[in-house]
């Protein structure tokens, strides 16, 4: 196999798409139009995918918004399997409306959602072993349930060996990996010394983290760059009056040490003005929304803090329209969903330099800032609370327009398509090896 890189480059839009595969895999996966893409979606290859949750769910962020949005833009190529849990984050009760350890057919993909008493009886190892698929799509690094067990016993030969394709989403950024870091850098140390990821395709959700992928796993690691694809924005989008000397802030995301909430609350210590800060999110290290909490009861006179508790997807717009900024001043963010959806709904992002969505300010939809530069948050915000409406209104609609251009991006399914027919095409491989056996 050859390990050369190359480029694949998409247009710009609210941040850079990127496709990098190796060159073999790029001149072997069928390009559409040609007879092996023709063959390829006349029997449509199945792809077997790892998440830990999956809509209903929605606490968890990321990969319950991410995934279903894949298997919605692909199945006209590809047959999607989901294994998941039958539970959502931080929560004890079942999904509502799902049938626990059964296949379900639900819109363009299977779902398997597992009990608890079924996954540690392992039902996840046994829903590789019985579904027939021509890759496995992990939707973590770290999980023990859906990636590691998978691994290992892959690497074993007691699950079927496909090829193989793994979204970290995240998890290898360098403020993740600060959290819990021995047990992580020893699972990375057991991953390349046991060889379980040496036949693997990286996804990537942007270029900073395809750099994290090849620093931990070698420059030689085929990795492959697709942003997530984004929600469809609301159609209609109306934005709050806004007052100057007034401001409504919002903060939607999981409350968590790598969101920073506690950083968001004190970099309006000195602002001037009235300011309305509404948090929303589920609470999923209550040692550190205790710490929240403190520094927000701290807070002087003129800022206003409220817990406004959880969020349903459908709410999310609606929410967002009625603030005049989202701040977000987050530790890191493979591709970060609610800043999309926040740019979607004409509500212009104030975040930290640390994600995808860069070059804010200069296209008139919000800024970009160095968690190293608290006083420019700050500033920021103090500037925010100056606007008249008609300035306002001007960011709202950079914000929305910036959105719009994200979430009809043309070439995130193309990029996609490539990920999973190389990944289909390794299978084809590693069946004729084990025949030449």
């Amino acid at each position: 196999m050859t390990f050369g890189s190359v480029l694949v480059r998409q247009p710009r839009l609210g941040a850079r798409n990127v496709t990098r595969m190796t060159r073999s895999e790029l001149d072997d996966a069928p390009r559409d139009g040609d007879a092996r893409a023709t063959n390829i979606r006349s029997r449509r290859p199945a792809i077997l995918v790892l998440v830990s949750f999956y809509p209903p769910a929605y606490r968890a962020g990321g990969p319950p918004r991410t995934v279903p949005r894949i298997v919605d833009a692909l199945s006209d190529e590809f047959r999607f399997g989901i294994v998941t849990r039958d539970g959502d984050l931080g929560v004890t009760t079942h999904l509502a409306g799902v049938v626990p350890d059964r296949w379900m057919t639900h819109g363009r993909g299977r779902r398997l959602y597992l009990s608890t008493r079924r996954r540690w009886t392992g039902g996840v190892i046994a829903s590789i072993r019985r579904t027939r698929h021509d890759a496995l799509y992990l939707n973590s690094l770290f999980s023990f349930e859906f990636s590691l067990t998978p691994l290992l016993l892959r690497r074993a030969g007691i699950v079927p060996r496909r090829g193989l394709v793994i979204a970290p989403r995240g998890e290898l950024d360098a403020s993740a990996l600060a959290f819990k870091r021995r047990r992580k850098r020893l699972y990375i140390w057991l991953a390349r010394t046991l060889g379980l990821l040496a036949d693997a395709t990286w996804h990537a959700a942007s270029e900073n983290e395809a750099a994290a992928i090849t620093g931990h796993f070698g420059a030689r690691a085929p990795v492959a760059i697709a942003a997530d694809i984004p929600s469809q924005p609301v159609e209609s989008v109306s934005v709050p009056p806004k007052e100057a000397g007034r401001l409504d802030v919002v903060f939607l995301s999981r409350i968590a040490r790598m969101k920073n909430l506690d950083f968001a609350i004190s970099v309006l210590r000195d602002v001037k003005g009235i300011v309305n800060f509404d948090v929303f999110g589920p609470i999923e290290d209550h040692r550190y929304w205790a710490e929240c909490a403190r520094a927000a009861d701290a807070l002087p006179g003129n800022v206003k803090f409220r817990y406004r508790g959880v969020v349903q997807p459908e709410e999310v717009a609606g929410v967002l329209q009625r603030h005049h900024l989202f701040l977000l001043p987050t530790q890191g963010e493979s591709f970060g969903h609610a800043i999309a959806e926040s740019l979607m709904a004409g509500c212009p992002v104030l975040i930290s330099d640390q994600t995808r969505w860069r070059d804010l300010e200069a296209r008139r939809c919000g800024w970009d800032v160095p968690l190293s530069r608290p006083d420019r948050f700050s500033a920021v915000i103090d500037r925010c609370v100056r606007m008249d409406d008609a300035e306002f209104v001007e960011w709202a609609e950079g914000a929305r327009r910036v959105g719009r251009e994200a979430a009809y991006d043309p070439a995130l399914d193309a990029a996609y398509r490539r990920i999973f027919r190389a990944a289909t095409r390794r299978s084809r491989d590693l069946a004729e090896e084990r025949v030449a056996i």
